[in-house]
């Protein structure tokens, strides 16, 4: 029985946790059984179910609807935009409307120009607080911030809108900084959905 929350570090100060799980691979295996009214002989039985389902083409996306996950992550802001065009799920996310922004940005592992990058970012940082301070409405200040502060949001998502997500930002070709969270996404559901991760790892990654 996997132990909730289970969090994986990502990028210099970022993560990824899965806070919630409802159903796993045993609601893959009831959403598919009750189509025939069938039981499994074994527990071999329902594991060649799913793989079979999912390298069935085309897939058959509604069994996988059953089991649904609630993550957090903290993320800098261009990985958030990029994510919440993913939209079959439901994100709520930390506002800088009510809740003053924390002096927290991405830096990215590059040695050129890192130093001017900092400087800049850290008197964004002065600004919004020396703006706040003068009476500014936080949701106005924050727009001298730029997109690598971090933010935190809560994603729940059902498995099989995670695999659509997950097939996209693991690719090559997907900006590195999403595609790390992609990755600890997939090491969190490799822990979670042992049997339907790996089935989709071979028929749908191929790895």
């Amino acid at each position: 029985m996997l132990q909730l929350p289970v969090r994986e570090a990502v990028l210099d100060k970022g993560w990824m946790q899965l806070e919630d799980l409802m159903g796993g691979d045993a609601a893959v295996i009831r959403g598919a059984r009750i189509c025939y009214q069938s039981t499994a002989r074994s527990a071999m039985a329902d594991a060649r179910l799913i793989e079979r389902l999912m390298s069935s083409t085309p897939r058959h996306n509604t069994v996988f609807e059953h089991a649904v996950f609630r993550f957090a992550a903290k993320c800098p802001l261009f990985v958030a935009r990029q994510w919440m065009r993913h939209r079959i799920c439901t994100f709520n996310e930390k506002s800088l409307r009510y809740c003053a922004a924390d002096r927290e940005y991405y830096v990215p592992d590059v040695e050129r120009g890192r130093d001017a990058y900092c400087a800049h970012m850290e008197a964004s940082f002065d600004l919004y607080e020396s703006l706040v301070q003068q009476g500014w409405p936080k949701e106005q200040a924050r727009g001298v911030l730029g997109t690598a502060v971090y933010t935190e949001f809560i994603w729940t998502v059902n498995a099989w809108s995670l695999m659509n997500w997950l097939e996209k930002r693991l690719d090559a070709g997907a900006q590195a900084e999403h595609r790390a969270y992609a990755e600890a996404a997939m090491s969190l559901f490799e822990k979670a959905m042992p049997i339907t991760a790996g089935a989709f790892t071979t028929s749908v990654l191929n790895r």
